[in-house]
Formats: C-alpha cells, sequence, structure tokens
C-alpha cells in the first residue's frame, strides 16, 4: 500500500527543491555579470531569500546579477510566494470543513488532491486576485519611472514588473543597490509599494472577504441581502493591521524626527512619508527608503516588534502572523481576569487554536534565542544588529544592520535555515498541529506545579 506523503512533509519537500533548483540556476555563470559560475552558498542564499520571500541578499542585486538572474530571482519570489498562500489558504479551507467532511477533505489534505472545483475556485482566485495588485503597482512603477526618472520602455517594464511583483509578495528586492533611498521624497513610489506591502500582508482569506462584501453591497442595491458580520480572523487582522501601522508610524516618526542621518533633514511631509514606509516594511518587506544601519536604538527595537508580529495569515508576510500575536495578548488578558475562557469579540477560542499559537511563538522564540547566541560568538557585532538581523531571517523580512554581507559561508548557511523556518517551517507546523490531532482514551491524575 502507497504511504501517504502529510502536508507538512509536502510543504518542506516542495519548497526544498524549488530553491535546490533555483541555486542551481543562479550558480551558473551565465546569470550574473562576472561570466564565472557563483559560490553555491551564495546561490543557495539568494534562491532561499527568493522564495521565501524574505529580500536578504550576500551579493549586490542590482550589479552582480545580470538580466537573466534578476528574472529568475522574480520568479522564484512568485513561485514562493504564491505557494505559501496556496498551502496556508487550503490549509484553513480544509481544516475549517474537516468536521462535517472529514474523510473526503482528510484524504484530500494527505494525498495533496486538489480536484475539487472548490479547491479549483480558491486556487484561481488567489492567482487573479494577485495578477490584479502586480499589475496595479506595475502600471503605476512604469508610469513615473518612464516620465519622471526617463527610463527607457524596457528597462520601465523590467523595474516595474520586478518591484511589483517583489513588493506584492512581500520580498523586499530590489533593483538598487540602496534599496529605494534614491526615491525617499518621492511618493509616488513609495506609497504604492507602501500598499502593495500591506494588501499582500492581509492575506488571501481577508481580502477574498472584502471583496466579497464589496460585491455583496453593490449585489444589495438590487435586492439581494449583505453578509451581517465580518470573520473573526478578519476582524483580527484589519484592526491590528491599523494600530501596528499607525503606532509604528508615530514611534518611529518620534524617534527618528532629528535624526540627520535617517529623516532628519526632510521637511514634515517626506518625514511622515518615510515614516509611514518605515512602519509598513517590517510587515514584512525589507525595501527601505532610509539607511537602516543610521537608525536610532528606539527604532530598531521598535522594528524588531513589527518584525516579529509580522501580518496575517495566508499572506505573503512573514513573522508569527498577526492572528498569533492577538491570541497570545487575549490569553493573557483572560488568564489576568481569572476567566476560563477565551473570548474575542463575540466568539470563543477554541483551545486547540490557543495551543497552536503558543508553540508557534515559543519555536519561534527557541530559534531566534538560538540564533543570537551563534552570532554573538562567532561575530564582532553588538547584540542588538545581531538581533535586528536574526528577526529580519526568521521574518523573513529582509531589512538589514549590515550583518548578512559580512558574514562567513557558516553564518550564510544559518541564515539561510532561519529564512526557511521562518518561511516553511511555521506553515508546517501550523498543518501538523491542525490536522493530526489524536485523542488520548485515558487521563492521568491532575497535579498543579508553581507557576511564578
Amino acid at each position: 500500500m502507497k504511504r501517504k506523503i502529510h502536508p507538512s512533509r509536502l510543504i518542506v519537500i516542495a519548497f526544498t527543491a524549488v530553491i535546490v533548483f533555483g541555486a542551481a540556476l543562479l550558480s551558473t555563470p551565465w546569470v550574473n555579470t562576472t561570466g564565472k559560475p557563483t559560490n553555491f552558498v551564495d546561490a543557495l542564499f539568494t534562491a532561499t531569500s527568493a522564495v521565501t520571500v524574505t529580500g536578504l541578499g550576500t551579493l549586490d542585486t542590482q550589479n552582480y546579477w545580470n538580466m537573466y538572474g534578476h528574472w529568475i530571482i522574480a520568479i522564484l519570489i512568485q513561485i514562493g510566494g504564491f505557494g505559501i498562500v496556496g498551502f496556508a489558504t487550503l490549509l484553513g479551507y480544509l481544516v475549517e470543513g474537516r468536521v462535517s467532511l472529514s474523510a473526503r477533505l482528510s484524504a484530500k489534505a494527505e494525498t495533496g488532491a486538489s480536484s475539487s472545483p472548490e479547491i479549483k475556485k480558491v486556487i484561481f482566485g488567489i492567482l487573479k486576485m494577485m495578477a490584479l495588485f502586480e499589475f496595479m503597482v506595475f502600471a503605476l512603477l512604469f508610469w513615473r519611472l518612464s516620465t519622471h526618472y526617463g527610463y527607457n520602455f524596457i528597462d520601465a517594464i523590467g523595474h516595474g514588473a520586478f518591484h511589483a511583483v517583489s513588493s506584492f509578495n512581500n520580498a523586499g528586492f530590489a533593483l538598487y543597490s540602496d534599496s529605494l533611498m534614491r526615491f525617499v521624497t518621492d511618493g509616488w513610489i513609495l506609497l504604492p509599494i507602501a500598499l502593495s506591502v500591506i494588501f499582500g500582508a492581509l492575506g488571501f482569506p481577508v481580502l477574498n472577504e472584502i471583496w466579497d462584501r464589496a460585491k455583496a453591497k453593490i449585489g444589495q442595491q438590487q435586492g439581494r441581502q449583505m453578509p451581517s458580520q465580518w470573520s473573526l480572523n478578519s476582524r483580527i487582522v484589519l484592526w491590528a493591521t491599523l494600530i501596528l501601522l499607525a503606532t509604528g508610524t508615530v514611534f518611529l516618526a518620534l524617534a527618528e524626527w532629528n535624526n540627520n542621518a535617517t529623516i532628519g533633514t526632510l521637511d514634515p511631509v517626506a518625514k511622515l512619508l518615510n515614516s509611514f514606509f518605515a512602519a509598513v516594511m517590517p510587515r514584512t518587506a525589507g525595501f527601505n527608503s532610509v539607511d537602516t544601519t543610521a537608525m536610532t536604538d528606539a527604532s530598531l527595537l521598535g522594528t524588531n516588534i513589527l518584525m516579529f508580529i509580522g501580518g496575517g495569515s495566508a499572506s505573503t508576510a512573514g513573522g508569527i502572523k498577526i492572528g498569533t500575536a492577538v491570541i497570545l495578548l487575549y490569553i493573557v488578558y483572560t488568564e489576568i481576569r481569572g476567566e476560563t475562557a477565551v473570548n474575542i469579540g463575540n466568539r470563543r477560542l477554541p483551545r486547540s487554536i490557543q495551543r497552536q499559537a503558543l508553540t508557534i511563538i515559543t519555536l519561534t522564540s527557541l530559534f531566534v534565542l538560538s540564533a543570537t547566541m551563534y552570532f554573538r560568538l562567532t561575530t564582532d557585532f553588538s547584540l542588538d544588529r545581531i538581533l535586528f538581523e536574526v528577526l529580519s531571517a526568521i521574518s523573513t523580512v529582509g531589512l538589514s544592520a549590515g550583518l548578512t554581507a559580512s558574514c562567513d559561508d557558516a553564518g550564510k548557511l544559518v541564515l539561510t535555515a532561519l529564512m526557511f523556518i521562518g518561511r516553511v517551517g511555521t506553515v508546517a507546523v501550523a498543518t501538523s498541529l491542525a490536522l493530526r490531532q489524536s485523542k488520548r482514551h485515558f487521563e492521568y491524575p491532575r497535579e498543579k506545579p508553581l507557576i511564578g
């Protein structure tokens, strides 16, 4: 009897295969400007960074890779972004319907089958939505680069398309050595990219619900009834996103307002623009319009928090995810109040979801601490810079405090593993926990150890 592959293993196998294939392509001499084979560790790092939509790089994306290398990176970003969103979204649909359709959906999940018309609809919906957002950003960037900066037709298409793909997939790869610092005062470049990152970080389930409600509102005018309430997931993601963007913008503006090495010399409007941009990027894109290494310690700490949280589930963003962070806060709030059930709004959270959130947070924290200790022992970088780089890697952000560029091969492999774990690992863990729940037919006697 043929053994079935568990979805968590399927995710790991699929992404590993794409990364290795991408690394093999990037290691060839025809995709870089030197005409020589690329060190496989650097090729592997770049492929992993692209597929995990991170944006960290050991090589100068603008000057080292040629046009073919740039297109390979863009394709890997698109595959990685769609793959994670597809896997995570399908997981949500499968788990949601598994109670009433246990046998059929479990079989589909175990074998990776996608023959159901509903699942096909989900996949095509994701593709159409990604294509729509990327095209709109491409059109704006193409227009701005060709009319204001004098790019020729081919270059405007190439740069516009690359950054549209990179931004919506929250990758953070840029075709400029200084990321987007040359556009520090250009809202026509920074705002479309920032908005693309925000929408990409919301997640397909939220975007799909927004679209369905918009259609329902139009239909209501024609006599059709509009859905009465937003789903709990959408309420959590939308409200938390708004709060994080607002508080992040204000905090970074206050921390950097008089820092002449970042935004101190800009006019007030440009300061607010770049503070907003800097608050969006840890969601987790990795573009930067100011010098990240020159930011104050307070800004680095605030950015660390934003990177650790990340974006919405089933999105192109990384981090522990907004839903996980909000659930943790409500668990703490419930415990402080002495209540037994964790409620968000008018909904009660299952205990299984609480355990999954705690598991993801604990595992991510352990990986962060382990990698931070490793780099502290093997490099001369300060602890705050190391923590920033480690969080950027495992949260698949792509912002750098300078550590990545100076790493030896062993350090690059550690960061490669962090990017892979941060992107694929959390989805694989969530899949494993959600689809493989076993019931114990007996219970041990209860005993309470001392806490606190």
